[in-house]
């Protein structure tokens, strides 16, 4: 029975760890994820919040699994439990951290890594959101030998192309992807566990890259940004960090939104200004708000936000907090 440690954290990386759950010939020696993290809004009260444990911890814990959450995955404990494990084979699938070469090299059948690209494109932190913001027509999932240089390493398996619907955000493709990530690794495990698996080597040449995300990166610039650049921008970062500008000094959440024609009665609005039928001009092309959140309050379609807030039609949306109220 080949011995394997799992990394990973959110949610994402449950469908690869259930694969190896029920996978023959193996035993799942433990899982490594990040530690817990504060729940719930950060304010104040943070010290006093209470510790919410990632996905992947909650199920390995159910599943009475040892699990184990370093700081840092290169620390000397956690190579020391990598060893105490008798640690054959890792994969690692949405764990967020940077291997350090030791580590790489001490399971004998190496360090595998599901990325959620078909590399070499989009190698990074952030692949899905990125393929949402370029626009890409298809993506996929790409199981890679790990390498000291980020996402570079051979690729040993791929799926087909993905195809990325019109409609889709961050929440709704990364789940394909997780689910395809899973399949993946229970077709290509027999390939590992019989070592040297076949490799191909990327093409440097073509590589892109994506980094990881900031929260303030979800404000949105209508006088500097094309409707499309925003309508992707917004299901890019659905459900993180969101999308959000400001009607004066409210924040308002820009959930979901559609590109639109321009009015027939105002083509050269200025672009941020909100019309009454939920349009608004953007440094290129027409958007329409359909679902907004207003600071404080709950999710709202844009009629019910307007009706509520009748100052708010002809006001401008900026980026940044504005003085005054409208």
């Amino acid at each position: 029975m080949t011995r394997i440690v799992f990394l990973g954290s959110p949610n994402l990386a449950l469908p690869s760890l259930r694969a190896l759950i029920s996978a023959e010939g193996v035993t799942l020696a433990g899982v490594v994820t990040q530690p817990d993290k504060p729940a719930g809004r950060r304010g104040r009260n943070r010290g006093r919040q209470p510790l919410q444990a990632c996905p992947v911890k909650e199920e390995a814990e159910s599943l009475g699994l040892p699990v184990f959450t370093p700081r840092r995955v290169g620390e000397e404990s956690a190579l020391r439990v990598f060893r105490e494990w008798g640690t054959e084979l890792a994969i690692v699938c949405a764990y967020g951290q940077i291997f350090p070469r030791e580590l790489l090299e001490l399971p004998p059948l190496g360090c595998f890594n599901l990325h959620f690209s078909l590399l070499p494109r989009w190698r990074g932190a952030s692949p899905v959101q990125a393929a949402l913001l370029a626009g890409d027509s298809v993506t996929g999932v790409s199981l890679q030998r790990m390498a000291k240089e980020l996402d570079a390493g051979d690729i040993v398996a791929e799926t087909e192309p993905i195809p990325i619907a019109p409609d889709d955000t961050a929440a709704t493709l990364g789940a394909r992807l997780a689910e395809a990530s899973g399949n993946l690794l229970d077709a290509a495990l027999p390939l590992l566990l019989r070592g040297n698996p076949p490799q191909r080597p990327q093409n440097a040449a073509e590589a892109t890259f994506c980094r990881t995300l900031r929260k303030e990166e979800g404000a949105v610039d209508f006088t500097g940004e094309s409707a499309l650049e925003i309508e992707r921008k917004c299901r890019a970062y659905t459900p993180w960090p969101g999308c959000h500008a400001y009607l004066g000094t409210r924040r308002l959440g820009l959930l979901r939104l559609e590109l639109a024609d321009p009015p027939p009665d105002g083509p050269d609005a200025k672009p941020g200004h909100l019309r009454a039928d939920g349009r608004i001009a953007a440094r290129e092309g027409w958007l329409r708000l359909v679902q907004v959140k207003p600071e404080g309050k709950g999710a709202m379609d844009f009629q019910a936000f307007r009706n509520g807030n009748p100052g708010a039609v002809g006001a401008r949306l900026t980026p940044r907090q504005a003085e005054g109220n409208i």
